[in-house]
């Protein structure tokens, strides 16, 4: 037995080589064998070498907010097979009424308590089941706005923004990780803009969608950027002037990709535009875009919500497009009129349409990418 015995020697480099390429529930139940194998798993640096194989080598896994009739919190992933797994064991925090997710970083899912006035962030790891909520500040500002959770590589720090205000923005604070409290930003350039949506977080710059208040003339449409290092906020001009209803950013191959749902002219058709913002000589993002193109579909453009790029992928949410008709064949994986996704492949422009398990009646929310890690929420530091 294992206990009469002395576990066989391995050099630690070899140990460690097999243990960053195994899932994070192995790594758990290992801790119990032997003192080495708990100190080696929960060193720092062994968290980030398994962070970085399974963000490099492996597919990340899709991430699905959705909700039923009961209006509770319903999280799944849509692995790289294709295949739907619930995602259980989800933080107690209550009855999960009104907690919506925010976005995910490194392992580490941001959700928002929108039951609670200004709403209360929380950091969660489903693989360890780690949960840390943020404190709740005393604003003077009963109108909420938008967030953004992200990770700071100079600072080795993750941070949540939070926004203030609609049509307006009238305050801005920032939530440290490794300080473990709130602060506000300076936000005199950005102030008589218009926020829509949720941040993305590219190599520690976090970008929103937005809009000059009040104008509706061309060009009125902006990126707003923070540098999750100096704290700065930067605004750039939008590649177009499109529908706030339907545009998302989201992150494709480390670059900042615009997505928006459009209504085609002449025509009951819509289509989805996709644009990538370039990088700058010293890597800053500096407005060029390029690799512009239209995704046409045959139906009610308000059938549509555009999600997010997984996996070289536009994710759409779908709600009964069981008589989708394009040039390009649409594979039906489940016919039933209901909440799904419809995915796009960028490079073939092969379509799918997914229907998400559970009840027939519900909507889904939002979607983002996510890979498990060993990331421990309170073991932040600088």
């Amino acid at each position: 037995m294992l206990s009469d015995v002395s576990l066989p020697f391995l050099p630690e480099e070899i140990v460690t080589d097999i243990f960053k390429r195994l899932p994070v529930k192995s790594l758990i139940r290992f801790q119990c064998v032997s003192k080495q194998w708990k100190n080696l798993i929960k060193a720092p640096s062994f968290v980030q070498e398994h962070l970085h194989h399974h963000t490099t080598h492996q597919n990340p896994s899709l991430l699905i907010e959705h909700f039923r009739r009961n209006n509770l919190l319903n999280l799944c992933l849509l692995d790289r097979e294709m295949q739907f797994r619930e995602l259980e064991n989800l933080p107690s925090i209550g009855s999960l009424m009104g907690v919506h997710v925010v976005g995910s970083c490194h392992g580490l899912i941001c959700l928002t308590d929108y039951s609670i006035n200004p709403p209360a962030p929380l950091l969660w790891n489903p693989a360890t089941r780690d949960v840390r909520r943020m404190p709740v500040t005393l604003a003077d500002f009963p109108v909420f706005g938008h967030f953004g959770f992200g990770f700071s590589p100079p600072k080795n720090d993750y941070k949540i923004v939070r926004f203030y205000g609609t049509n307006m923005i009238y305050k801005v604070e920032v939530y440290s990780l490794s300080t473990g409290s709130w602060k506000d930003l300076h936000f005199d350039n950005i102030k008589d803009l218009s926020i829509f949506g949720d941040g993305v977080t590219i190599k520690g710059v976090m970008f929103w969608y937005g809009s000059r208040r009040g104008a509706v003339i061309k060009g009125s449409d902006v990126i707003i950027s923070l540098d999750l290092a100096t704290e700065v906020f930067t605004v750039t001009p939008s590649p177009a002037s499109l529908s706030h209803v339907g545009v998302k950013l989201a992150v494709c191959e480390e670059k900042l990709v615009i997505i928006s749902r459009l209504q085609m002219v002449n025509s009951q058709g819509a289509c989805i535009y996709f644009g990538v913002m370039e990088e700058g000589v010293r890597g800053s993002f500096e407005g060029r875009w390029s690799l512009r193109r239209i995704y046409g579909y045959d139906c009610d453009p308000f059938q549509l919500y555009v999600g997010t790029i997984w996996m070289n992928r536009i994710v759409c949410f779908a709600y009964g497009m069981n008589r989708l008709i394009g040039e390009t064949e649409v594979k039906m994986e489940n016919a039933e009129p209901k909440c799904g996704l419809y995915i796009i492949n960028i490079s073939t422009n092969e379509r799918n349409w997914f229907a998400i398990p559970g009840p027939r009646h519900g909507y889904c929310a939002s979607v983002c990418n996510y890979v498990e890690s060993l990331v421990q929420i309170g073991d932040i530091q600088h």
